[in-house]
């Protein structure tokens, strides 16, 4: 009898200590998820650090129906993603973008919409930034003609601040 209690404590163990890719299928479907996030976000940031920081300027269309009306549009750009955001009167939008640089100018492309308007998929590019010296510049159809706020040369003005 305890033979046989040795062969089937034995074969129980054989045979519940499988692999633990073959026993636990969801850990390694995370797991795999997770590699593929890590590598799609350092693959979308494959950039010079010069750009990494949060970027910020406010369109204004002055006084429409009595109450001062404008956008404000902030880019957060650092080693693991970059996003767009747009916020204000008649407008909301956040959009994961791709990067390009260009001598002085980083190409953005919209990538995904995660939350409000999806108009940027429709842009190509959805935004660029330009660097000039000390000095960055934004275009992007976003940005209407009818704004208070007028461009230079190269662009609305936008600040940055470092991360």
């Amino acid at each position: 009898m305890k033979t046989l209690s040795y062969i089937s404590l034995l074969l129980f163990c054989t045979f519940s200590c499988k692999d633990n890719k073959i026993s636990n299928p969801t850990k390694n479907l995370v797991e795999n998820s997770t590699n593929k996030v890590i590598t799609s976000k350092l693959q979308n940031t494959n950039i010079d650090q010069k750009w990494y920081g949060i970027y910020k300027a406010r369109f204004d269309y002055g006084k429409i129906g009595g109450v001062n009306a404008g956008w404000d549009l902030e880019i957060h750009i650092d080693s693991n993603h970059i996003t767009v955001s747009g916020s204000g009167y008649q407008i909301g939008f956040k959009d994961e973008v791709t990067a390009t640089e260009e001598e002085n100018k980083l190409i953005l492309k919209y990538k995904k919409n995660i939350d409000g308007y999806s108009l940027g998929k429709n842009m190509n590019p959805e935004f660029i930034l330009i660097k000039d010296n000390d000095n960055f510049y934004i275009q992007s159809e976003w940005i209407d003609s009818d704004i208070i706020t007028k461009p230079e040369a190269k662009g609305f003005i936008i600040s940055k601040k470092s991360l």
